[in-house]
């Protein structure tokens, strides 16, 4: 992976913690906890595109389909 997609991806598992956090209005390690059970970050590393072109809505909708 290159340096640019790794910090990509890097970002989006930030927007994605970030807009969860705020949707369920949880903190950063309740969502760390989720994401142990769910490998929610893994999801979001392994299709960095899919996440690239959504809105933080969308990506909160899409996190709690996976986990679902």
């Amino acid at each position: 992976m290159s340096e640019k997609r790794l910090n990509n991806t890097i970002f989006l598992m930030y927007l994605v913690t970030d807009s969860y956090c705020k949707a369920h209005n949880i903190t950063t390690r309740e969502f760390l906890d989720l994401d142990k059970k769910y490998a929610i970050l893994n999801y979001v590393s392994e299709c960095p595109d899919i996440f690239d072109s959504m809105t933080e809505g969308e990506m909160v909708q899409e996190v709690e389909q996976y986990v679902s």
